[in-house]
């Protein structure tokens, strides 16, 4: 048994803050999402933002994880909506799976293969970082800086604060979760040696 049980409740707790930073971020990407299907034509539309205006074309075209497709001839842009938050949507679905294995690696001895864990819970933190960024910027963008009614503006602020209570909690996790290993092991070297 590497974790003592101390440690699996307070990996335990924080998962449940990854989890509840996870729950925001998917809201704020429904609701981004659900912009730009309402209003698709709009989205690639200057932001009739006096303090945006002036850089060329709304920042959700090029500036985004990836940048809107071009438009086909029909009536429906639902389908370039979701090309164009494809991404979100696979790093939102990586991390609800990390979440699951994480738990299962605390509680299960038969998951808790620590290299592997630790290396795909990696790859999560780093993809959510680089979500958080974009949502970041975004937000700042639509809004420019202040607090106002814009829709979409509110989505991605949304969406960014759940990135950074995921990646804050993902690196407090991955902390734990090496760390107790190293402790036991060295305990045990101890002990073998005497």
């Amino acid at each position: 048994m590497l974790h003592n049980t101390g440690m699996k409740i307070g990996m335990a707790v924080v998962l449940f803050f990854v989890f509840s930073g996870w729950v925001v971020a998917l809201g704020g990407t429904a609701h981004a999402t659900n912009e730009c299907r309402e209003e698709s034509d709009a989205w690639l539309l200057p932001n009739n933002n006096p303090a945006t205006d002036a850089q060329g074309p709304n920042p959700n075209i090029n500036n985004h994880l990836q940048p809107f497709p071009t438009p086909n001839n029909d009536e429906d842009q639902t389908y370039n909506c979701g090309i164009h938050f494809s991404l979100d949507w696979w790093i939102i679905a990586f991390q609800f799976y990390m979440i699951i294995v994480a738990y299962l690696g605390v509680f299960v001895e038969f998951f808790h293969t620590k290299q592997t864990i630790g290396d795909f819970y990696a790859i999560a933190t780093v993809l959510f970082t680089i979500y958080t960024s974009i949502y970041v910027k975004l937000g700042y963008e639509f809004s420019a800086g202040e607090h106002d009614d814009n829709a979409v503006a509110q989505g991605y602020k949304t969406a960014a604060s759940g990135g950074i209570i995921v990646c804050v909690c993902n690196y407090v996790f991955m902390y734990l979760w090496g760390s107790e290993e190293g402790a036991s092991e060295g305990g045990a070297s101890a002990e073998n040696k005497a």
